[in-house]
């Protein structure tokens, strides 16, 4: 049992299970009123420019205004930047390359402009999704249009050549680069050889190049058709998305319960993919195709706070709005005798759990890992590295910082939506997302002393308390606070009860 591909389709939501071994990889889900805009390209209007942050806000037909960044902005008085894509390599150092910069002086090179200086209000311009709305913010935007197909990328503003960096072998890039600069595209639009180009021929990336190419043409033509704002072209949903960008040779089958799906990824691939067309597969069992796999069971622990290791330690996750903290603990883990190669023995199967849980959770930003103190600076350092392989299987960029002091690992992911638990969960009505609720004798402390102050600058006659059940009972039980309420009051005393009132809710009636 290798690598596949499990899609389960109800119609107003898709979700993707990448399975290896049998266990659940990654994990994908996205709704049909929630879909990622990340790659759809609008023509949109400029509707305010604040010098202040260097930014622009762009009406492009969304419930918000688009954020665009002066750095997310072609300037043809500077050179190209690096595009903001994981599969872009630097600058080809070819003479081709040295030709786009004959035009600019060094003085315009040189100079950086500013937002106001490269758009004014009410202006024009097409531009690109590249991160979906998280929280109250809007999509974040940029001009440098790039556009996927299933080997290459094409930027339509950047002539650049460029060669993934995950492809690391030195023959299949020296390979690759002939391929590249052999290709014939137009003076003004640049290509990046994606990892799935690996070891691909030629035929494959000239018919990549007359789909995108095609692509291209269409979102012009409509640039040109449509006043903004306006939507030029839309993304592919996530079911053909995973199948351009994951269904690869090393996935054994791609498993779909959808008959509909089931056609739409088998046309999809008999005009993509042909030779991968006999490993696409229909799901007709009667029990869901996720529980009949294992995987619901699976996906169900993603959202568990506590994350059991197989050697008896555990995980504590704990997602905050500015970061989140995790924490390793050794549990049941009473492990060798020597104590530091227990500490490291959890920790190590740790951080292999944790790198697996970023990307099933989706979690992104600050991440802080508070590892089991380690005395050997050389199993820290173990650590470390194990950390870093195997964030390499994760497509989200990340940032990791040495070890602290006190045993922290702090680092960042790449954050482009909202994690799967804000996707799937809302906050507690109860609690406001605190993950707790006052306890019945704090309620009723602070009843006592919002009636000791009621009594003190009103005259009073009588006092009604409509407390829920459990809080009555509590007060009941209590005596000695229930005897200070009543000396309190000093007249009339009586206590309601509400089941609909929430548990650390209360109401003074007086």
């Amino acid at each position: 049992m290798g690598k596949e591909i499990i899609i389960n389709s109800e119609g107003r939501e898709n979700r993707i299970a990448f399975l290896e071994e049998g266990h659940l990889e990654d994990f994908a889900i996205e709704r049909e009123a929630d879909k990622r805009l990340v790659g759809s390209v609008y023509k949109g209007i400029i509707e305010n420019v604040v010098p202040g942050i260097q930014a622009a806000f762009v009406n492009v037909a969304l419930e918000k205004n688009g954020f665009l960044h002066v750095s997310d902005i072609i300037n043809p008085n500077e050179s190209y930047r690096d595009i903001l894509d994981e599969e872009i390599e630097e600058e080809h150092e070819g003479e081709a390359a040295e030709a786009n910069f004959a035009h600019a002086s060094p003085e315009k090179l040189s100079k950086k402009a500013t937002i106001d200086e490269l758009v004014k209000p009410n202006q024009e311009v097409v531009v690109q999704v590249i991160k979906d709305p998280i929280g109250t913010k809007g999509v974040r935007l940029s001009t440098n249009i790039s556009l996927p197909g299933r080997y290459l990328v094409m930027l339509p503003n950047d002539p650049r050549r460029g060669i993934s960096r995950r492809i690391a072998d030195k023959v299949e890039r020296a390979r690759l680069r002939e391929i590249l600069w052999s290709l014939r595209v137009p003076e003004n639009i640049g290509i990046i050889i994606r990892t799935a180009g690996e070891q691909m021929h030629k035929k494959y990336f000239i018919r990549d190049i007359r789909y995108l190419l095609s692509l291209w043409k269409r979102i012009e033509r409509r640039k040109n058709e449509l006043t903004a704002p306006n939507c030029l072209h839309t993304e592919l949903d996530i079911v053909l998305k995973t199948v351009r960008d994951g269904f690869t040779e090393s996935i054994e089958k791609l498993v779909v319960d959808s008959r509909d799906e089931f056609r739409k990824i088998r046309r999809f691939v008999g005009a993509v993919l042909p030779r991968l067309r006999s490993k696409v597969e229909l799901y007709t069992g009667i029990e869901p195709v996720f529980e009949h796999m294992g995987i619901e069971k699976e996906i169900k622990k993603i959202f568990d706070r506590k994350v059991w290791l197989k050697t008896g330690g555990y995980l504590i996750i704990e997602q905050t709005e500015a970061l989140v903290a995790i924490d390793v603990n050794s549990g049941r883990n009473v492990g060798k005798n020597d104590l530091e190669e227990t500490i490291l023995e959890t920790n190590m199967e740790a951080v292999e759990e944790i790198a697996k849980q970023l990307r099933l959770r989706n979690i992104g930003g600050i991440v802080i890992i508070d590892l089991i103190d380690m005395k050997s600076r050389r199993n820290q350092m173990k650590v470390l590295q194990k950390l870093r392989n195997c964030l390499r299987k994760d497509k989200a960029k990340t940032n990791i910082l040495p070890i602290s002091e006190i045993g922290l690992v702090e680092m960042t992911r790449q954050r482009v939506q909202e994690s799967a638990n804000k996707a799937l969960y809302e906050t507690c009505p109860i609690c406001s997302g605190r993950g707790s609720i006052k306890s019945s004798t704090s309620v009723i402390l602070e009843v006592l002393r919002e009636v000791k102050t009621i009594v003190a600058k009103k005259k009073v006659e009588s006092v009604k308390l409509v407390l829920h059940p459990k809080v009555a009972d509590k007060l009941k039980e209590d005596k000695m606070l229930s005897s200070q309420l009543e000396k309190s009051v000093k007249n009339s005393f009586s206590v309601e009860r509400d089941p609909e009132l929430h548990l650390d809710d209360y109401r003074i009636v007086y």
